[in-house]
Formats: C-alpha cells, sequence, structure tokens
C-alpha cells in the first residue's frame, strides 16, 4: 500500500511541475493479464473438443489494432490520456493511480479459423485497455466470440455471456449446402458490345485499377500462400491467403489455387495479423462449429427458444 500512495504522491507532483509522464515513468512494459490470457489461450478446437472427425483448414492468427498511426501512436496516446487525467484531478483529493507500467499491445487480438467447404467458423477474443478517468489507472476491456457462417445463415455467439442468436442448430450447420462457384460467363458479343461503349469502358478501366494485384508466393508457418495488394485512395492493404489443399473452402479468397484461408493481413486503418499457427486438411471434432451445445448457453434465449 504505502509503495503505491508513494509512486502516486511522486506521479501527481510530476504533473504538477509539468514533467512529461512518458519521462517519469520511462519506457517500462509489462504484458498485462488480460494480454496473457489471449496469448495463451487454448485453441478452440482443444476446448470444444468432441464430436464426429471432421477434415478443416484452419489458421490462428494474432495481432493487434493500432489505427492509423500503428500501435506506437496508440500507445503514446493512451499515456497522453493518462496525463490529462491526472492534471484534471491533480486537486480533487480523489486518490490517484496511475499504471507504473505500460501494456505491450493497447488492443490486441487473436482470431481462430477452422473452415470446410460448406461452413466457416471464426473465433476472436482480444482486449482493450481505456483510460478510467474516476482514478486514472488503466481499465481493460476484453471480448471473446464467434461467428458460424453457411448458406443456413449466421449464428453469433458470445463465449463470455454464454449467448448465441440466429441459426444456431446442434450440429453447427454441419448440413449445409456448399456456396456454388459461378462459372458463367457473359456471351462474348455482350462483351464486345459493351465494351465498345466509352462510359462503360471507363468505367471499367476504373474499377481494374482497384483490383487486388496478386505478389509473390510465401510460406507462413509451412503453409504456402499468394500475397495480394489493393491500392484505394492511396493506401494500401495487403493480405495473404493459402493455397494447396484437397477442398475450396467456403467463401474462400483465392479459389484458383484452393486453399483460400487468410494467413496474414496488413490494413491501412492499422488491423494488423498473422498467422501463428497453420494446418491445411487436418482433423478436428464437430463440436468446434457448435461451441453453444456444449452446455450452459442460452441460445435465442429473446425468441423464447432455449
Amino acid at each position: 500500500m504505502m509503495p503505491t500512495m508513494k509512486t502516486t504522491r511522486l506521479a501527481t507532483a510530476a504533473v504538477t511541475i509539468g514533467i512529461p509522464l512518458a519521462l517519469y515513468w520511462g519506457p517500462a512494459h509489462a504484458t498485462t493479464e488480460y494480454e496473457t490470457a489471449v496469448l495463451k489461450a487454448v485453441a478452440p478446437h482443444a476446448t470444444y473438443s468432441g464430436g464426429a472427425a471432421v477434415k478443416v483448414h484452419r489458421a490462428r492468427l494474432q495481432g493487434y489494432f493500432g489505427g492509423e498511426g500503428g500501435n506506437a501512436k496508440a500507445l503514446a496516446e493512451l499515456k497522453q490520456g493518462v496525463q490529462s487525467c491526472m492534471k484534471s484531478l491533480a486537486d480533487s483529493g480523489v486518490t490517484l493511480r496511475p499504471p507504473t507500467a505500460w501494456p505491450d499491445w493497447v488492443l490486441i487480438a487473436r482470431e481462430d479459423r477452422y473452415t470446410t467447404a460448406n461452413r466457416l467458423i471464426t473465433y476472436t477474443s482480444g482486449t482493450t485497455h481505456i483510460v478510467n478517468n474516476s482514478d486514472c489507472s488503466l481499465l481493460s476491456k476484453p471480448y471473446q466470440r464467434a461467428l458460424l457462417a453457411s448458406s443456413k445463415g449466421v449464428c453469433q455467439i458470445d463465449l463470455v455471456r454464454k449467448t448465441a442468436s440466429g441459426e444456431c442448430d446442434t450440429s453447427g450447420h454441419a448440413d449445409a449446402a456448399p456456396t456454388p462457384r459461378s462459372t458463367t460467363k457473359p456471351p462474348a458479343d455482350l462483351i464486345k458490345q459493351m465494351a465498345s461503349n466509352p462510359a462503360f469502358a471507363a468505367s471499367m478501366q476504373k474499377v481494374a485499377g482497384l483490383a487486388p494485384v496478386r505478389g509473390q508466393q510465401r510460406t507462413i508457418h509451412g503453409v504456402r500462400c499468394n500475397s495480394w495488394t489493393q491500392t484505394m485512395g492511396g493506401k494500401q492493404t495487403t493480405l495473404c491467403y493459402a493455397i494447396g489443399g484437397s477442398f475450396l473452402p467456403l467463401r474462400a479468397m483465392d479459389n484458383d489455387g484452393f486453399g483460400g484461408l487468410l494467413l496474414e493481413s496488413s490494413t491501412p486503418k492499422g488491423f494488423e495479423l498473422k498467422a501463428v499457427d497453420a494446418s491445411l486438411d487436418t482433423m478436428v471434432g464437430n463440436n468446434v462449429f457448435a461451441p453453444y451445445a456444449s452446455g450452459g448457453f442460452a441460445v435465442n434465449a429473446d425468441k423464447g427458444d432455449q
């Protein structure tokens, strides 16, 4: 208790005489318990094991959302927020509890994706650190949810509140029909006629300039992927989709090479994700597609369907 009080008084004094808190606290960082919980979480197919064996493509991606300036800017803004809070409460008599160490990431994120030819479930988890303006401490807001999607519809799952809503059958959409791929092309004469229209040709040229461009192949955790870039408004998004495997997964983005599973993403908004584990044609229990069937979940409770 005494070291905390001493730290609070010294930090308050630093604010009063105008010493920047970033200098006062120094560059100390410590992975918070919430960040550790995200990083060390057991894979969903281990948590929700059992059921009939299903062949899937799967990947675990890890990263952060830092905004356009990245994590360093977000962290600097978090520190500035604490400093502003302490200045505003310096004469309030409130006991201040500023952080003595900073998280590694302001917003850390993790995704676990499991896909077959007819369904896809994505587990997302993470935590966000914000300033508690009542005492200038840091608040952490963890979340953990999943989204099951197929031709049958969508089931939204909150793994913290243990609720599920939407199309949430007990099989996890095991009997969903695969989404067909369109193989039809416009007649050649129609294409020629449309191309002769100056307005259409100009429009197509503009659209073509926005189309993703395939780059080099890469290997991430033993799985090959094609890198794609798309530029809009002078800002570039880079995505790497897996190739290979014995089947084309639902909502595949790289159809000609099969695979189609996202292994890495980098966006202008600062959402950075990269696979830390990936596998094609691997077996998991069907229960991973229906975590809400494991018991303790309220399924469509708002509709009276428990």
